[in-house]
């Protein structure tokens, strides 16, 4: 088998399955559709949750970094307030930024339920020694990610009792107003700040079941909507289908009326409207086949209009054709069994092929043929054997042998009819093609 006809077979078989592969890609594109509105629902839930913690983290450092510069940095050389970690143990003391920064988020922690602020690091004062460095797994890793890059931030989500965390982290670098103070602070843990060195870690942890929740309920608004539209496209193709399939159906149906009538037409003689002589040839050779394989006999009668010319002369072409049609329809009246057939042979001449026919039984219907003939008195003033139309008939029948061929049978048949015709014509002959066979011997 070439490329080209596996091409054509492979086409073929789509075609015939067009609308299971047209469904099949519309559920395996609304499946692509669903999945990508689910991961899509991902990312923004992690955007929003990313936004949510960098707003809160950039709010906390910049109090921190207000409070710095507007609140410890003017105080510096006021001598009854005094700047400390532990400021409510001391008379006139005010929290340094960073414990300001601590107490800040521990009091945002508290007023949001599930939201929690810290700040940890490598370098936490004396006092914070036990909670101020990292705690955990994601801190120790924030802690070394954002010493390596201290502009940028870290997160991770997390599922901890039945709840959806989002954890995030970024640097809190050593601006210039805290130096001075950190280096020279006689409890500090580490006297050799420089400006941008990473002091310490603010992180943030909020739950996002919220968050999800509401993509939830976008993508089940988003989800019934695909749904919605594709049981409506797989509703629409199919219609669109049906109705493509029915018109096929409608055209294919025209279509084989037309090639019927053009068949019927092919077969038809188109004045008598009886098998016409190409059909007569093709059925004889069908059932002389037929009966030679069965060894069953074959008939076949030939008639003929008397003096039909005359007739013609006498009464016109018109009348003729009328007449042709009556003896037509006389004929076939009395050809009543299945696969018997009448047909015209030619101008006024008639045949009739019986299969499983013998000569006696041939000979039954020829005889009520021309009692048809008397009963339609159709005028015929110049014949000389009648005042109306008559037939001369040629009767013949045989069992078809190998050695013989269908056009045996016509020829006796024709003999028969010509004999009937020299005899004086309006009657019947009979004749078996052993008795023509033996003449010509």
């Amino acid at each position: 088998m070439s490329n080209l006809q596996r091409f054509r077979k492979l086409t073929l078989w789509l075609y015939q399955r067009i609308a299971l592969i047209l469904v099949l890609l519309l559920c395996i594109g609304t499946g692509v559709a669903l999945s990508g509105t689910f991961e899509l629902s991902a990312d923004l839930v992690d955007a929003q949750a990313l936004q949510h913690a960098r707003v809160s983290v950039n709010t906390v450092k910049e109090a921190w970094l207000l409070y710095s510069q507007s609140v410890v940095g003017r105080l510096d050389d006021v001598d009854s307030v005094t700047a400390s970690p532990e400021y409510h143990q001391i008379t006139g003391g005010i929290p340094v930024p960073a414990t300001f920064t601590i107490e800040l988020g521990e009091r945002v922690s508290q007023s949001e339920s599930g939201l929690s602020f810290r700040l940890f690091s490598d370098y936490p004062f004396p006092n914070r020694q036990g909670s101020g460095g990292p705690q955990n797994v994601f801190e120790q890793k924030a802690l070394k990610y954002l010493q390596q890059d201290p502009t940028g931030f870290y997160y991770q989500k997390a599922k901890e009792k039945d709840h959806l965390l989002f954890r995030y982290a970024e640097a809190v670098q050593m601006e210039p107003s805290c130096v001075k103070c950190h280096n020279t602070w006689p409890g500090s843990p580490k006297t050799d700040w420089q400006v941008g060195d990473v002091r310490g870690v603010i992180e943030i942890t909020q739950p996002i079941d919220a968050f999800v929740a509401q993509a939830q309920e976008g993508l089940k608004s988003i989800w019934t909507t695909l749904i919605v539209i594709g049981c409506l496209a797989v509703t629409s193709l199919i219609l669109v289908i049906s109705y493509l399939q029915n018109s096929n159906q409608i055209l294919q149906s025209k279509v084989e009326a037309k090639t019927a009538a053009l068949n019927r037409l092919a077969h038809l003689d188109g004045l008598t409207e009886l098998a016409n002589r190409r059909c007569f040839d093709q059925v004889l050779e069908q059932e002389w086949r037929r009966m030679q394989r069965q060894q069953r006999p074959l008939a076949l009668i030939m008639c003929d209009a008397d003096y039909f010319k005359l007739f013609n002369d006498a009464y016109g072409h018109q009348a003729g054709d009328h007449c042709l049609q009556k003896i037509a329809r006389a004929i076939n009246a009395n050809v009543r069994r299945t696969g018997d057939l009448a047909t015209r042979y030619g101008g006024e001449e008639f045949a009739v092929i019986m299969p499983n026919t013998d000569h006696k039984q041939a000979c039954l219907v020829a005889e009520k043929i021309q009692r048809a003939m008397v009963d339609l008195q159709i005028e015929h003033l110049q014949s000389e054997v009648a005042d109306h139309v008559t037939l001369s008939i040629g009767v013949a029948s045989t069992v078809p042998q190998p050695i013989y061929h269908p056009t045996n049978l016509v020829a006796v048949a024709d003999a028969a009819l010509y004999e009937a015709k020299v005899n004086g014509r309006n009657q019947i002959i009979v004749k078996l093609p052993e008795t023509v066979e033996s003449r010509r011997a």
